[in-house]
């Protein structure tokens, strides 16, 4: 097969032209066979690898970065031992998540990922509506997510410039700003300069360990103050106002969660990473496993070290960025807890760049099927990226910010949906995988696959999506105002209220699921059900002679 389709192919089906790509080594076996797999002619260069899928998967899944951005409400809704104990069964929870996840990756290594997958597994009269609703949800919540990126390292540069200056008037308009320019930097990163998301993700390797170890040491050594054992392993403290302890840890467990948010991210470039089925499954299960396991300790360290919280809360950066008040308030030393907490800022930085690219490739896997007009199915040729669905993803980020400025409590309260819609997206393709797998009995599981294990991980990662889900949707048990309402579930119905009105709309009688562009039959390519071998000399593929 790899030998069929020599440098400088196009490829042609249903009337549309992929662009010249260089395929001489650009695409091994085992990369054919991934797209072969999915049925996908191939578009893109193989600019990525397997450290490339491990340093965007710990980028965007920050456990210990993640848990910093919301200690304070984590230690309301069970104080230490919420946390910890919280931790240890999201840790576990997810990855069950992931080793289902990492299976369907090597199986479909497709772009659109959980949409694809999702067409994959449903049945054949459910496959168009239930593979848009997954689409659309992996587009929501990885597009809510890269503003939460662009908006927390706005937040964390201005808190940085409060303790250094005490004399700056704290504007929210000036959030925006900066806001502003990192969502530019994340638009010309994605568009002019896409390979460097290797090497600024490979940086975001070093500071995740760098910060890990120099934080847990450092507060350690440095805190005069620190809590008993007794505080840190067996006091559960309730202050959230909820009535029922187990009810509070259990909605406690959304800020462990936010350290395991977006484990399949990398799988968005699975048509760009060199050997997919093995690196990618593998890059997702290493962070998930070592990640697991390592943030325990860092996060028993910050439980010792935490301080008086009341202290933290009223301390001039408290809110704003909890992390660096504490090691403010250990250390007494102001550059010392900017440059630590900045590295959690930096991952930030280009785990938002990484979603960007994410959410603008989901957008194009959907495309190029039919869901959006044919302009947003085009790639680059030179630059190597879908430009287009990159700038109409890029616009409404920018604006969507500019809620801040008038009320800081309706942005946060929109971006609330985040997870909701990331729970919501795994639902979908490990629900059907869980209930409908075994009745296909031609799915060709990758190199990377759970074997016997599958059923136990599948039930068990659905269990547990199931769970959090009831946790991040519903406010239960408490009577709701507009300052305590969960505004998770409207946004969540929100999108999905769009999702179905664009399906009767645009959709209906044209959309089928994915398109199969291209099979393997035996050495030869099949392009959109037309047997082709490339023609002698010229490097062009032709249809075979009699068909």
């Amino acid at each position: 097969m790899s030998s069929s389709l020599n440098d400088n192919t196009v490829l042609e089906f249903e009337g549309r032209t992929k662009p010249s790509i260089p395929l001489g080594n650009d695409l091994d076996a085992d990369d054919v066979a991934g797209l072969a797999a999915i049925g996908k002619a191939p578009v893109f260069t193989r600019k990525f690898n397997f450290w490339t899928a491990v340093a965007m998967t710990v980028c965007i899944n920050a456990t210990w970065e993640g848990i910093s951005s919301t200690l304070l409400q984590g230690l309301a809704l069970g104080g230490s031992v919420g946390l910890l104990y919280g931790y240890l069964l999201t840790s576990a929870g997810m990855t069950c998540v992931c080793a289902v996840v990492s299976e369907m990756a090597s199986v479909w290594p497709s772009s659109g990922a959980q949409y694809h997958w999702t067409a994959e597994l449903s049945p054949q009269k459910w496959r168009p509506i239930l593979s848009w609703i997954s689409g659309l949800l992996t587009f929501g919540y990885i597009w809510m997510a890269t503003i939460m990126c662009a908006m927390s390292v706005a937040i964390q540069v201005q808190a940085y410039v409060i303790v250094s200056r005490p004399e700056y008037v704290n504007e929210r308009w000036h959030t925006y700003l900066i806001f502003a320019l990192v969502m530019v930097i994340y638009l010309l990163m994605n568009l002019f300069s896409s390979r460097a998301l290797h090497h600024l993700n490979l940086g975001g390797i070093a500071t995740h360990v760098v910060g890990f170890l120099l934080i847990m040491i450092i507060l350690l050594v440095m805190n005069k103050d620190k809590h008993d054992t007794a505080y840190v392993f067996k006091e559960f403290l309730n202050s959230s106002g909820w009535s029922s302890d187990g009810l509070a840890f259990c909605i406690g467990l959304t800020t462990p969660m936010l350290g395991f948010a977006g484990i399949e991210m990398a799988a968005h470039y699975a048509e760009e990473i060199q050997h997919v089925q093995k690196s990618l499954p593998r890059a997702m299960m290493w962070t998930i496993a070592i990640n697991s396991i390592l943030t325990f300790p860092w996060l028993v360290a910050l439980m010792y070290c935490s301080g008086d919280i009341p202290a933290v809360v009223s301390g001039p950066i408290g809110l704003l960025s909890p992390m660096t008040q504490i090691i403010l308030n250990s250390t007494g030393n102001v550059g010392l807890g900017i440059f630590l907490n900045s590295l959690a800022t930096y991952n930030a930085l280009v785990g938002g760049m990484t979603g960007l690219g994410s959410c603008s490739r989901v957008l194009w896997a959907m495309a190029r099927d039919d869901c959006f007009p044919e302009l947003f199915r085009r790639v680059h040729p030179t630059l190597d990226v879908p430009v287009q669905t990159i700038v109409a993803s890029w616009i409404p980020m920018l604006s969507i910010g500019l809620i801040y400025i008038g009320n800081q409590t309706a942005f946060y309260s929109i971006m609330s949906g985040v997870m909701s819609m990331y729970m919501m997206s795994y639902a979908l393709p490990v629900g059907l995988h869980l209930f409908y797998a075994r009745k296909y009995k031609d799915i060709q599981y990758g190199p990377w696959q759970l074997g016997r294990w599958r059923l136990f991980f599948n039930l068990a990662g659905f269990i547990w999506i199931c769970f959090i889900l009831i946790f991040l949707c519903f406010p239960i048990y408490q009577p709701v105002t507009a300052e305590n309402m969960n505004y998770a579930s409207v946004i969540l119905v929100v999108f999905l209220i769009f999702g179905v009105g664009w399906y009767f709309y645009y959709l209906r009688g044209r959309f089928q699921g994915p398109v199969v562009e291209i099979i393997l039959d035996d050495e030869d390519a099949v392009i959109a059900g037309l047997p082709v071998i490339t023609a002698p000399g010229d490097g062009e593929v032709a249809p075979k002679k009699g068909t």
